[in-house]
């Protein structure tokens, strides 16, 4: 098999979700999250916009043009409260699942998730295994595969099978620090304490910063937080 072939095929074993926050919170209640969390728009960097969102703000999902791709990291992190997995070939268009499970395993113990349920088995799964292996053992779990794949068939436009243009990064909270995980990167980025600022602002800075000033003509980015359920 060439390795277009090959390409194609994991794109089409995974295919691509689409960046509407009610995809991501019914695939977060089918791996187990409990109703009192959920996934919302973040509709801008102004503080009036950031206050929208219901707090705590746990984990910040950028959608982002391929081609605005930052660099690698510049030095190794080692940090055995973080749990990071690596997006091999073979995992297609799975990086919005990805994006999630980055930002419900690293708050695993501030978010509520049912008991034995797909998410909880999957990470205990994972825990002692390096991010290579964990992507390995991602892309064999026919259930995550199969629930993945669901929810892309449930969004407002056409599933897409072959290459996509855009993909989905976590920014989240580790220890006090601010980590981007992105699975196709040599590893997580250290983006430093976070400080009195809180989760959200830190990430929307960074974003600012790394991925829309440097790309002033693109608006082709959205941001999606997992907080509370807003109240209205």
């Amino acid at each position: 098999m060439s390795s277009d072939d090959a390409k194609a095929n994991a794109r089409r074993k995974w295919k691509a979700l689409e960046s509407n926050p009610e995809v991501l919170t019914s695939l977060g209640r089918k791996l187990g999250l409990k109703g009192g969390w959920a996934f919302a728009d973040i509709f801008g960097f102004d503080a009036d916009l950031l206050a929208m969102v219901p707090s705590p703000c746990v984990a910040v999902i950028l959608l982002f043009p391929s081609n605005k791709k930052t660099p690698n990291p510049t030095s190794e992190v080692k940090n055995d409260e973080l749990f990071y997995l690596t997006q091999i070939p073979e995992l297609g268009n799975a990086c919005g699942t990805i994006a999630m499970l980055h930002s419900f395993a690293n708050n695993i113990k501030t978010l509520e998730f049912d008991d034995e349920s797909v998410l909880v088995n999957f990470v205990k799964k994972l825990k002692k295994e390096t991010p290579l292996k964990r992507g390995e053992l991602l892309n064999d779990d026919a259930e995550i595969n199969a629930l993945h794949n669901e929810l892309a068939h449930e969004g407002q436009t056409e599933v897409q099978e072959g290459k996509v243009n855009n993909h989905f990064v976590c920014f989240t909270n580790v220890g006090g620090r601010l980590f981007e995980l992105d699975g196709t990167k040599t590893g997580p980025i250290d983006h430093g304490e976070i400080g009195e600022a809180g989760l959200l602002q830190s990430a929307a800075t960074t974003i600012q910063e790394h991925y829309v000033k440097p790309n002033p003509d693109c608006l082709e980015f959205a941001m999606i937080g997992l907080s509370p359920p807003a109240a209205w």
